[in-house]
């Protein structure tokens, strides 16, 4: 496939012989349309972008793309195969990119592959300045480097999201225009004009509640004296340069907080988070047309150093985009979906106050007998990391070849039994996976990005289980479990009484002795 590499000369290296990237865990392949280029691209060519990433170090080049899903993920159903989908990737320069799930948005109805390129970095970025900046409806919003592509977009999200005034700055006559066409309500050049003024003029001479900056350099000393007393400066970018001077006194009385943000050293999970508040207010304004990205020029793969050159030229208005629309000439060999690691589910777990009574239900549906454990307490129990002796009564019965699992905690230590029936919440608790070879999934599990809530193991080393927390499946979460031993043993039981059941004898109670005895 083709593919942009950075690293290997002081502009990216366009190559046509590249593997298409192999599936894995958890990941979403995806046919890339379009990707655009942003400053952090340059920085990362010149060795300036993140101290993990040193001049000389080779990497596949691009960081946000537009395309239709390739290859699904088990992790991210509400993408299957054929979904146009946005988002947030290494390697994004390329026909084909491996994408994180929690970095991706879909593509609103009727918005081009181009268009949507020009948008996951930048509402990333300036929804994330907001919320550090603790930005609510009504506030005034300055933009400093408003005819900067981010800064346009930063303006039309403000608006979007229910700023009350939008402030944006230029040092350009001819680009000024652009920002009143984003939605911004009072606009300044700044070689012309005093900023501070000039926004002090257009907020009764309060200043602004959040200054968002994407300039740095000399123009930073003006921003706490055009914000308000107890507000927020966000330094985002810094286009005229990284030193500044500052009156740390006026900062001081005007009691401010200066903010520094960026994606550059940002774990995954925390870039997962970012992206994942975008699908909240973020992308509806943007399906609803109140977000509109402005394109400068769209360049084909081949004219990829063209297009750097037009960004450095600090002419371009709007996004710069890399078209791939003309397609790969291979196709994966892996095209078949990641099979599904997990395996069958096998159990059907149930948390209730009221044991006892549930059994009853159940049992007038016709599945039993049940066996009850009572006051059971898992060995090496820990919750969220740490020790707990929660303890529970059990019951499990069969139907079919899917286990019924009830479960009522007896105490009040911490379990995420407990926290389901705290907030409010009683019925399918979970569903289990069960498996011979208990640490393999355990591993892959973890590998697929999964975390685990609580864990421990009942009937000694060969009864482990773990449950998974719920931020891959909303609702209920999944739980993984050894079946080997005394665990394995009452299983096999349980089914085979569900099998001959002639519905006397309901309840069973059991010692939970009997699990450790093997």
């Amino acid at each position: 496939m083709r593919a942009l590499i950075g690293g290997l000369e002081p502009d990216w290296v366009a190559k046509d012989d590249n593997e298409i990237p192999a599936m894995k865990l958890g990941a979403l392949r995806v046919r890339v349309i379009a990707a655009a280029l942003n400053r952090a691209d340059l920085y990362m060519l010149e060795g300036t972008y993140s101290p993990t990433l040193k001049p000389g170090d080779v990497y596949p080049a691009g960081m946000e793309f537009a395309g239709v899903v390739e290859t699904s993920s088990p992790l991210a159903p509400q993408y299957p195969v054929g979904t146009r989908v946005m988002g947030v990737t290494m390697g994004a320069f390329a026909d084909y990119a491996l994408c994180d799930p929690r970095m991706v948005l879909p593509i609103p109805e009727g918005m081009s592959f181009e268009e949507a390129a020009a948008l996951p970095v930048a509402l990333a970025t300036e929804n994330d300045a907001l919320t550090q900046a603790g930005f609510t409806s009504g506030n005034r919003v300055l933009i400093v480097g408003g005819t900067t592509s981010i800064g346009l977009i930063a303006i039309a999200l403000a608006k979007a999201l229910g700023a009350g005034t939008v402030i944006a700055t230029t040092t350009s006559a001819d680009k000024r225009p652009a920002m009143t066409e984003a939605g911004a309500d009072v606009t300044i050049d700044t070689t012309t004009e005093d900023l501070a003024a000039a926004v002090l003029a257009a907020t009764d001479g309060q200043g602004v509640d959040v200054t968002l900056d994407h300039i740095g350099g000399a123009l930073f000393a003006h921003l706490p004296a055009a914000t308000r007393i107890g507000g927020t400066i966000v330094n985002i970018g810094r286009l005229a340069g990284p030193g500044t001077s500052l009156d740390l006194d006026q900062l001081a009385f005007r009691r401010q907080r200066l903010i520094g943000t960026t994606f550059s050293v940002r774990t995954p999970d925390e870039l997962g988070e970012v992206c994942g508040a975008l699908h909240a207010a973020v992308l509806p304004a943007l399906a609803a047309g109140r977000i509109q990205p402005r394109i400068d020029k769209i360049f084909p793969f081949e004219r990829a150093i063209d297009a750097a050159k037009r960004l450095r030229s600090n002419e371009a208005l709007g996004k710069i985009v890399l078209s791939f629309a003309d397609g790969p000439a291979e196709e994966p060999a892996d095209r078949a979906p990641v099979a599904n690691f997990f395996g069958s589910i096998t159990q059907l777990g149930y948390v209730v106050h009221d044991i006892d009574a549930s059994i009853e239900g159940f049992v007038r549906c016709g599945i039993g007998p049940w066996f009850l454990l009572r006051n059971v307490q898992p060995e090496n129990f820990t919750y969220r990391g740490r020790p707990s002796g929660m303890a529970m009564d059990v019951a499990v019965a069969n139907s079919g070849n899917i286990q019924i699992e009830i479960i009522t905690p007896v105490n009040d230590e911490p379990s995420m039994y407990r926290d389901f029936l705290d907030a409010g919440q009683e019925g399918l608790q979970h569903f289990a996976y069960w498996s011979t070879d208990y640490q393999d999934l355990y591993d892959r599990a973890l590998a697929a990005g999964f975390t685990v809530g609580q864990e421990g193991q009942l009937g000694g080393p060969t009864g482990r289980f773990a449950y998974l927390q719920t931020e891959h499946h909303p609702g209920t979460c999944i739980e993984i479990s050894d079946l080997d031993g005394a665990k394995a043993q009452l299983f096999e039981y349980v089914k085979l009484a569900a099998e001959n059941w002639d519905g006397t004898h309901p309840v069973q109670v059991i010692d939970p002795a009997m699990l450790a005895a093997g």
